[in-house]
């Protein structure tokens, strides 16, 4: 290789492990990493005269979604979607970066500890910040973000975290895996963001489930303890998941029914992917916040791009998770490195869905990058897996 094309290839890796260390603490760090290290990737093709750009299962889905969000903004007139839309483009080539680029166990590894030291430091700045502030829910701890997206942040790498620390793993990644878990955790309890908390739960059971039934009891207990122990405003927060009549779940519901309303009153287009405070406001109740969207992913995608955005979301989510559910089945236990990242990004998909059906966390980019990482990761494990089964079968077949 040339060796241009090898330091390019470094600082290619380099880019990559700060964009995804960044999506924890600065949209604006992720991001110029991770359009920085896509002119350095379409530059070491131009420089390899080849495409390295990888096939994957998602491609037509993907296309789909450009089919569908290009018809709304041509029909919809709905002005200022091109630059929403573009935007949320933008970010799906992240998984094709990933993918292409992440291809040795070493640079999974060191994309992993990077994660992982900065998350204990985001953790351990985030335990200060709520001890030293007001308590309560009227502290809610944001990272460096808005409490709502620090707690699917949390969720993501908390997710991740514990898919090592209960792996086969050498004794050091578990403990290091434990305590980053752990300190995530805590800061994810303070954001007081409940449909985060039920995201983790989800997201921890399918872990189990991969892992150890015993597990599920473990969580049972802590979450007893926690009943009999947490003070008070943790305990009411909670408590409110289940009550119907609480006022963010009412408010909730009432935004669900307006996004029906649109949705029947533009069934074909949607209104167009942009703020939504306009079309709330004739069924946004006396008294009731105002919002931009619609606090659901799935009502979001009708609302903004009609029945045909509902069914794209709809069948693209569940191709995701048999293609993720698939691959972290494939992989024995024994490749604790692959496995621990597979599990941990399906793990991490259900939270993400369970946490969608109460918020907008699609439309929320640090949440959207954390979510395209993972899926570009579990592209990658498996097709590590693949390569090392087919060495294999190459060396059999020669001896």
């Amino acid at each position: 290789m040339r060796p241009d094309a090898v330091l390019l290839r470094r600082i290619l890796g380099a880019l990559i492990v700060i964009f995804a260390a960044g999506c924890s603490f600065s949209i604006a760090v992720a991001q110029t990493a991770l359009y920085l290290a896509l002119a350095c990737w379409a530059l070491l093709m131009v420089l390899n005269k080849k495409s390295e750009v990888p096939r994957t299962p998602l491609d037509f889905y993907f296309l789909a979604y450009l089919v569908v969000g290009a018809s709304t903004m041509i029909f919809s007139g709905a002005r200022g979607m091109p630059l929403i839309f573009v935007k949320r483009l933008l970010l799906l080539p992240i998984v094709y970066l990933v993918y292409a680029n992440v291809r040795q166990r070493r640079s999974l590894s060191v994309l992993l500890v990077a994660l992982s030291v900065t998350m204990v430091v985001l953790s351990l700045v985030g335990i200060q910040k709520y001890v030293s502030g007001p308590r309560g829910l009227e502290g809610r701890l944001e990272l460096f973000h808005h409490y709502m997206t620090s707690g699917g942040i949390l969720m993501f790498m908390g997710l991740m975290a514990f898919s090592f620390g209960v792996s086969s793993a050498p004794v050091r990644w578990r403990l290091t895996a434990w305590v980053t878990g752990l300190l995530v955790l805590a800061c994810l309890i303070f954001t007081f963001t409940r449909s985060s908390w039920l995201g983790f739960l989800a997201g921890f059971l399918v872990m189990a489930l991969f892992r150890s039934k015993k597990l599920i009891l473990g969580l049972v207990l802590a979450l007893a303890v926690l009943a009999l122990l947490a003070p008070a405003p943790f305990k009411e927060r909670a408590a409110s998941i289940f009550n119907p009549l609480h006022r963010h779940n009412i408010q909730r519901v009432h935004m669900w029914r307006a996004g029906w309303e649109i949705m029947k009153s533009h069934p074909l287009t949607g209104v167009g992917d942009v703020d939504l405070a306009q079309w709330y406001e004739p069924y946004r109740p006396a008294g009731a916040a105002k919002h931009g969207h619609l606090h659901n992913n799935f009502v979001m995608f009708g609302a903004t791009l009609g029945f045909p955005g509902l069914i794209f979301f709809l069948v693209l989510s569940v191709k995701i998770l048999i293609m993720e559910l698939k691959i972290a089945r494939s992989i024995p236990g024994k490749e604790w490195l692959l496995k621990s990242t597979a599990v941990g990004g399906l793990a991490s998909y259900v939270g993400f869905q369970v946490n969608g059906l109460f918020e907008w966390n699609f439309g929320d980019a640090e949440i959207a990058m954390l979510l395209w990482l993972t899926v570009g990761l579990t592209l990658c494990v498996d097709r590590m897996f693949r390569t090392q089964a087919e060495n294999v079968l190459e060396s059999s077949a020669r001896s």
